[in-house]
């Protein structure tokens, strides 16, 4: 019988994308324009769910009240020599934003159930052009569950949220208020940087900056059997923040 033949993966960066034997991971350093369109069909909505397709990674996402035309979807842009990201600022207008998540149903490939999943992380790498801008520009967990305007109305989540510099960690349980902790780390405009959330099998949750740890950080454990999803969510403040640039978009499971 002849030898099975090994494909060998692709390797973007750092990353290893393990698609072919993992369906718990995205991998995404958009390379290449994604194609977008409404959920339902047809053209991007200025209000509805809509869909982005990448080569190696599918998002929703979500306006954040009405993005007007032509800035209805994310669009790649140059960063630099040989390195490219996807500007989410789409249409730059007070109170104006959008939500990017793999989707939320309990079956989705990228939902994680608390107590069941092995431990699992997010990472995403970004720009702010204007930091003043932020009034939320957050990446983490939180519970599966119809998209909000507010960040604030989730049930339950544990993000790090960039708002006018400060780098906050924020989290909601059980739809309670939401407790935000300032790490005393900043972001200074137009600097790029990597936000990692880190959640146990057992959903205890951990935040490194840069692969470091926070300088101040705040404890969170995700409720037992809870089904959660990585998001990114950003939202203009008066000042606007101009391209928030993804450079990498990574999460699945820790090992």
């Amino acid at each position: 019988m002849p030898t099975p033949t090994v494909i060998n993966q692709w390797r973007w960066s750092d990353a290893i994308s393990r698609n072919f034997w993992d369906g718990n991971y995205q991998y995404e350093n958009w390379k290449q324009a994604p194609i977008s369109s409404c959920k339902t069909g047809g053209a991007t909505s200025a209000t509805l769910t809509n869909v982005l397709y990448s080569p190696y990674i599918q998002l929703e996402f979500e306006p954040l009240s009405t993005q007007v035309a032509p800035t209805l979807a994310p669009q790649i842009v140059t960063v630099s020599e040989g390195i490219s990201g996807l500007d989410i600022g789409m249409t730059q207008t007070d109170d104006v934003g959008v939500e990017l998540c793999p989707g939320i149903l309990n079956a989705n490939h990228m939902a994680f159930k608390i107590g069941e999943a092995n431990a699992f992380f997010f990472r995403v790498k970004f720009s702010i052009e204007d930091v003043s801008g932020t009034d939320d520009c957050a990446i983490g967990f939180r519970k599966v569950e119809a998209y909000q305007a507010n960040i604030d109305d989730y049930a339950d989540m544990a993000v790090l949220n960039v708002i006018s510099g400060n780098i906050n960690i924020e989290t909601i349980l059980a739809g309670a208020a939401t407790v935000t902790t300032d790490t005393t780390d900043n972001w200074a405009n137009t600097e790029t940087h990597q936000l990692e959330v880190f959640v146990s099998s057992t959903g205890v949750v951990t935040y490194t900056i840069d692969n470091v740890a926070p300088t101040v950080t705040a404890p969170y454990t995700f409720t037992d059997n809870l089904y959660v999803v990585p998001f990114f969510y950003f939202l203009n403040s008066t000042d606007l923040a101009g391209a928030v640039v993804i450079q990498e978009w990574e999460c699945g499971y820790q090992s």
